[in-house]
């Protein structure tokens, strides 16, 4: 008989439900804005396809988010939602460097800054309301600025956020699989 009862991640809990329903939309808007500021960044810049970009991508060796903890069966939704927030975290520090290198997408970055912030604020409170361990992330001062945003300032900024893109796809996978 315990065999049949619901395991604590799975998603007979209905404020998880909720929760990851809110929170889906939020990250398709940011997806929306993130396609956006690529869009202007294209133009601005007269950047090639993204197929074109692909020979660069390597070159530039721009590290991805690892989200491993949230394609497990059942969802591990305590370790998905801190790679989660893991990721939120690195991109928040390379929009702040986009921003000092690219300040014509400053306000672009600062609002990206902000959501990020807000999807990771409602992650761990989520997570503190459901008694899961939360991993603390320090505020980043000084941090040294990534090669590939040194180097190649324009197209790693874009490519940075055709990265972030990529990765609020696969949280919105993710949100997806440890809610069903």
């Amino acid at each position: 008989m315990s065999a049949s009862a619901p395991l604590p991640e799975s998603s007979g809990d209905p404020e998880l439900h909720q929760f990851v329903q809110k929170n889906r939309e939020f990250v398709f808007r940011i997806k929306q804005d993130v396609s956006n500021i690529r869009k202007l960044m294209r133009k601005e810049f007269k950047l090639g396809s993204d197929d074109e970009l692909i020979l660069i991508q390597e070159l530039l060796a721009i590290p991805k988010v690892d989200l491993s903890q949230c394609h497990t069966d059942p969802c591990d939704t305590a370790g998905c939602f801190n790679q989660i927030r893991a990721g939120l975290h690195t991109y928040h520090g390379y929009f702040s460097h986009i921003k000092e290198i690219l300040p014509n997408f400053a306000s672009h970055m600062d609002v990206l800054q902000v959501d990020v912030s807000n999807l990771s604020s409602n992650l761990q409170r989520q997570m503190q309301e459901s008694g899961m361990t939360v991993v603390a992330y320090p505020q980043v001062e000084g941090q040294a600025r990534p090669s590939f945003l040194q180097n190649e300032m324009q197209i790693g900024s874009y490519l940075v956020l055709r990265h972030f893109q990529k990765f609020l796809e696969m949280t919105l996978r993710a949100l997806r699989h440890c809610s069903s």
